[in-house]
């Protein structure tokens, strides 16, 4: 008999004391931190080598505005998207992050709407910040498919091959073999997006927009192709998992600020 890989791991970092309100700090939680620390660093790193229009100051500003904006969406779109009936009977579970709940497109729109503001605010081109950002993103979303990974959470479909794995503290689907979907999640919605990103990046005779569109564009194919794979985790819309069909709003504005940018390069 076939020997799966079982995970059995704690989600929790830190454990508080009985009686508090939370019972402690997520490896979860930890993975978001660690993400707003690469993204402040990649900041920093882009303003030195001359390939952001941010100083120093404007990069601290920028990254509050984008974790608020980033984290307010995904939680709002869990809420919506997947969580309405809840959400409808009692609407402050909004606040209740600690409970879990995030949705990447919620935090999709809710960056976008960050970026908006703050390149109001600074005067500063949206789509050269959005290009900024988004070479980034897929460090950022690597590491929270860790913490799902972790958690036990966004499980694969059953499975017999030997990479299948038994995620022993979410016994609700049965402690059956299953893809590591958020494993996979991690590679082709975090890594490969990052170094295809990386290597446009330095193509300096790209127009800004340009680089967010290919990345929307990635992550969409990427994430319809990996949810084949997960256990969809709510209703499905025209016979595809909620992942999939949002993902097709993303690749639609994906190819619009492509075909955008390009055309008004041409315009006299």
């Amino acid at each position: 008999m076939l020997a799966h890989i079982t995970v059995d791991i704690d989600p929790y970092a830190i454990h508080f004391p009985d009686g508090w309100w939370i019972g402690g700090i997520r490896w979860y939680g930890v993975c978001y931190i660690i993400s707003f620390f690469l993204v402040q660093f990649f900041l920093a790193f882009y303003s030195r080598k001359k390939l952001s229009p941010l100083t120093p100051i404007q990069n601290d500003a920028f990254l509050l505005y984008f974790a608020l904006g980033a984290i307010g969406g995904g939680r709002l779109g869990y809420c919506l998207l997947y969580d309405w009936n809840n959400f409808a009977a009692n609407p402050l579970i909004f606040f209740q992050i600690w409970r879990g709940g995030m949705a990447s497109h919620g935090g999709f729109l809710g960056g976008i709407l960050a970026i908006l503001y703050f390149s109001r605010k600074f005067c500063c081109d949206s789509f050269s910040i959005a290009d900024i950002i988004c070479s980034v993103i897929p460090l950022c979303l690597m590491i929270g498919r860790i913490g799902n990974f972790i958690n036990g959470e966004l499980v694969g479909r059953i499975t017999d091959m030997p990479w299948g794995v038994i995620f022993k503290r979410n016994d609700t689907m049965g402690l059956l073999a299953r893809h590591p979907s958020p494993l996979y999640e991690a590679f082709f919605e975090g890594v490969l997006p990052f170094i295809i990103l990386q290597i446009l990046m330095r193509k300096k005779h790209f127009l800004s927009g340009y680089l967010s569109g290919v990345f929307l564009i990635l992550y969409s194919l990427m994430r319809v192709g990996c949810e084949i794979f997960r256990e969809p985790d709510a209703g499905l819309i025209l016979a595809m998992t909620r992942g999939q069909f949002f993902s097709l709003f993303l690749f639609i504005f994906g190819l619009f600020l492509i075909f955008f940018r390009k055309k008004a390069k041409h315009s006299p």
